[in-house]
């Protein structure tokens, strides 16, 4: 029996299928955590629909800011996300 992959979240966005990278890099612009995260792994363990919005939560999971009483003030993205090679090209 294989391993059950969590249902595809509808958060809008982009998700791991939508970048092909095969490494990418995550960050926090205020604390200067750096890593680099394998697309392959990641698409093992969370399913190809996995949006990257919920993805910064899990991979920022334990940080002060992200569970702050003011709401989220943590600093974790993708840099991958902001630029336009990492993503698809869009069909006219």
């Amino acid at each position: 029996m294989g391993r059950r992959q969590p249902k595809p979240d509808n958060e809008g966005g982009p998700t791991l299928k939508d970048v092909r990278l095969a490494v990418m890099e995550v960050d926090c612009t205020l604390c200067d955590r750096r890593g680099s995260l394998d697309r392959k792994a990641l698409v093992a363990q969370f399913g190809a629909g996995m949006s990257f919005k919920r993805l910064r939560r899990r991979v920022a999971m334990g940080c002060a800011r992200m569970c702050h009483p003011q709401g989220d003030s943590c600093g974790t993205r993708f840099p991958c996300l902001d630029t336009e090679y990492s993503l698809p090209p869009k069909s006219s």
